[in-house]
Parts: C-alpha cells; sequence; structure tokens
C-alpha cells in the first residue's frame, strides 16, 4: 500500500536520522516530519522533508572517517618530542632495572615482552615497567630514545641492555646476571 501511518512513519525517521543530526537540526526535522505527517502519500511526505534534511545533513560536521567530529579521539595535549625522550629518561633513571613492555608484568600482551618478564622473574630481580600500549606516543619515542625498533627493551642503571633476543642471549650465556648486579 501506499500509505504509510504517522507513527510507523515518524519511528522510520527518528530512528534514521536521530544518531546523525545536531540538537536543532533535529528539532527542525521532528516540525518537517509532523508537517509532512498530515499528507498521506509517502513520496509527498519525503518531498516534504527534504529541504530540511539537506540543511541537516549540511550542517553536521563530519571527519573523512564519516564520524561525527563529536566522536572523534580528544587528546588533552600533544606533548612534543622532547618533553617524550624527557620521560622515558626519566623512567629509565628512576629505577636500576627497567622494562618497557607490552602489556604489565602480571599480564604481557606479547611474547617477547612475556619472555622477558620470566626471565627478570626468574633471576628474583626488582624491576619497573611501562605498558606502552597505554601510551603511542612512549610506544614511538622509546624507539627513538634507544635506537632500537622493537619492543620490549630493558634498561640496567640507565643503559639500554637490548630487547627480547638480546636479553634471551645474555642469560643464556650468563652475562645477564652480572649485569643486572647479581654476581
Amino acid at each position: 500500500s501506499e500509505f504509510v501511518s504517522q507513527e510507523t512513519a515518524i519511528k522510520m525517521l527518528a530512528g534514521t536520522f536521530r544518531r546523525s543530526l545536531t540538537s536543532a537540526a533535529l528539532r527542525q526535522s521532528r516540525a518537517a516530519a509532523r508537517a509532512a505527517m498530515t499528507v498521506a502519500r509517502p513520496s509527498m511526505a519525503a518531498r516534504a522533508f527534504a529541504p530540511c534534511l539537506a540543511g541537516a545533513v549540511r550542517s553536521m560536521s563530519v571527519d573523512s572517517s564519516g564520524s561525527h567530529s563529536d566522536f572523534a579521539p580528544q587528546r588533552k595535549g600533544i606533548p612534543t618530542e622532547q618533553e617524550v625522550q624527557d620521560r622515558i629518561k626519566q623512567a629509565v633513571n628512576s629505577s636500576k632495572v627497567y622494562l618497557f613492555m607490552k602489556g604489565t608484568p602480571d599480564f604481557p600482551q606479547c611474547g617477547f615482552s612475556n619472555q622477558v618478564v620470566k626471565i627478570l622473574d626468574a633471576y628474583g630481580v626488582k624491576y619497573d615497567s611501562f605498558n606502552v600500549l597505554e601510551d603511542l606516543d612512549v610506544r614511538e619515542g622509546v624507539k627513538v630514545f634507544s635506537n632500537w625498533p622493537t619492543i620490549p627493551q630493558l634498561y640496567v642503571d640507565g643503559e639500554f641492555v637490548g630487547g627480547c633476543d638480546i636479553v634471551t642471549q645474555l642469560h643464556n650465556s650468563g652475562e645477564l646476571e652480572e649485569s643486572l648486579g647479581m654476581k
């Protein structure tokens, strides 16, 4: 049938456009919808509603992903590269043994980080760590800081020791125990 009840038409319009319209455009749309629903034919209702919709769509702020700007990630402040490097240096120097890793020592998020945690735990050494998955700036900045492209990264006495492969080699050769000051 070519007739739609007013209630059905309003539900269809509200469900389709509610998420994307600004509050002002939504108020304008509701008024146009009520006016259009007095007309019995859906095609006439659509024609009556179209100018309102066109204005509402033009008034939306949409980024390249098709999402409204209200839903874009918000950053409090983008740190400079120097601020990130200073933060990393402070962290590295805050503890005798420091590990940048994916995840936490209790819940590593990658096999390589897990392996370094197991090695350090085998020595019973106390160490601090930073979960690079929580901070993209530090995740990328630590690679620049050490001139080493991968995570995890182990530091002892403020000096870069290496990633998982080097830490594992040092452990297998007995040199890591000496580096940690355990011998």
